[in-house]
């Protein structure tokens, strides 16, 4: 009973507290974009905020480079980082999430005399972000390799005493560590003159970054449909463990892994998108009753309705409904996405249709959902970029019956998903690696060209569109 009071009470404070969230990355050289054209758009911290919008749309994330060249951690190293305007500038930007990355220029000769100091040093810069009004979470990052030993920098130093060090800080001060060295291990290509990442390099290490400050390893949509709200609460709340031995799904917190226990940190992860649906980019309920327009709630991409479609105002699914003649009836929209961008889900609830005909496609491009002619189950002809893939065939009819359905086309990245009721009836079996692009408006009821015999008859409703795979867990 605690657990779901303490529970409705972070529902509430997540509610009211909804803001932007502010990044300061400190560091040295490395982060200030050095040798990169532009860092003001190029350097990593730059990079960082455009990837963070792109992973988590329901915040606005916000970030600043407070990185300046040559500086140490040591505070009696040739150049200390908090004897730099940029550190004051920092503590004064009262952010929300610290990410620190030196120890590079520490391990020159010069400054590595002053070794035994490094932890007592990292400590104190850690404090004096910790106790900000604002609370900050904290990372300290392993730094990126030198791959060649210049401007007095020496890997050794970096790798086998530094590295080490920073796990022991962490320990110490109960902060996150982001690993940078190991996964650029290998990418000197990146780093033309061995220690400063140009901005594919820049790009590489956001990779590895973005993805933990969210603070949790997936979007906790656990019943997969596209919303986060009390039925994912419910599912969380009853999969409380704070002993251990957690149903791994609902391990969300911390990023990339987990930590092998359901409790309030996992409460806390979801309630970072309490309701609210990431990545939605459109949506058309198709309720209205006269015109000729269909209004995408979300995204302000209309579409236009066309032919023999009617609005049935008490037919829908849920409310209304566009009833398709199989003629010439379909409603079409803008360009919203490009499957070849990644990851992307359709969600469309339909009653009727027969084999061969086309519920979804993209102006002379590509079939995204149809109905096979052969099985009488959905379909999708998104192919991989290079051709090699074959379509998508479910053999669970659909059209055996006078009933709406629940149809869902997913792409995760690797893989295409159609579901029918929430079950996955048809799934690639080996991975592919991307898809065909198109650049063009949709087709909702009719096929790229417009054959006469892909004319959708039946009934559409509810048609939901994300730039996230989208995949029911249950």
């Amino acid at each position: 009973m605690r657990i779901f009071v303490l529970g409705y009470v972070l529902l509430f404070w997540a509610a009211h507290n909804a803001q932007a969230v502010k990044v300061a990355c400190i560091g040295d050289s490395i982060t200030e974009g050095a040798n990169i054209a532009n860092p003001q758009n190029n350097s990593y911290p730059a990079q960082l905020a455009s990837l963070l919008r792109k992973l988590d749309d329901t915040r606005d994330w916000e970030t600043q480079n407070f990185g300046v060249g040559g500086t140490t951690l040591l505070q009696k190293g040739d150049k200390p980082y908090i004897k730099q305007p940029a550190y004051q500038q920092a503590l004064a930007w009262q952010p929300d999430m610290v990410v620190i990355m030196l120890g590079t220029n520490d391990s020159k000769p010069q400054n590595w005399i002053y070794g035994t100091e490094f932890v007592s040093d990292y400590c104190a810069l850690i404090d004096s972000f910790a106790g900000l009004s604002s609370h900050p979470r904290i990372w300290i990052c392993k730094p990126v390799p030198a791959f060649k030993d210049s401007f007095g920098i020496t890997n050794n130093v970096i790798r086998f005493e530094i590295i080490p060090l920073i796990d022991e800080i962490a320990r110490q001060k109960h902060v996150e560590v982001i690993d940078l060295y190991t996964p650029l291990l290998g990418a000197d290509a990146l780093f033309p003159d061995g220690i400063h990442p140009n901005t594919a390099g820049a790009g590489r290490m956001v990779q590895v970054i973005a993805p933990i400050l969210p603070g949790v390893k997936y979007m906790p949509d656990f019943n997969g449909d596209g919303f986060i709200n009390f039925i994912d609460y419910a599912m969380l709340i009853r999969h409380y463990d704070a002993n251990g031995s957690p149903d791994n799904l609902f391990d969300v917190t911390p990023a990339p892994n987990g930590d092998g226990r359901i409790d309030l940190r996992d409460l806390a992860g979801m309630l970072q998108y309490w309701l609210k649906s990431p990545q939605f980019v459109a949506y058309w309920k198709l309720d209205e009753t006269e015109g000729n327009i269909a209004s995408d709630s979300i995204g302000g991409v209309q579409g236009l309705v066309h032919g023999g479609a009617r609005w049935q105002p008490a037919v829908g699914h849920k409310d209304g409904a566009l009833a398709l003649d199989g003629l010439d009836g379909f409603f079409e929209t803008g360009f919203i996405l490009d499957p070849a961008d990644g990851p992307f889900t359709v969600l469309i609830w339909v009653k009727g249709g027969r084999p061969g005909q086309v519920l979804m496609s993209q102006a002379l491009g590509q079939i995204w959902l149809g109905i096979d002619n052969v099985t009488g189950g959905l379909r999708t002809n998104l192919l991989e970029g290079r051709r090699n893939a074959t379509a998508l065939i479910s053999y669970t009819s659909i059209t055996a019956d006078d009933q709406w359905h629940f149809i869902r086309l997913a792409w995760d990245g690797s893989r295409r998903h159609l579901c029918l009721d929430d079950i996955e009836v048809a799934v690639d079996l080996y991975p592919i690696n991307n898809l065909l692009s198109s650049r063009t408006g949709f087709y909702f009821g009719a096929g790229p060209v417009l054959k006469a015999s892909s004319f959708w008859a039946g009934y559409i409703d509810d048609i939901r569109i994300y730039k996230r795979a989208v995949l029911p867990r249950f």
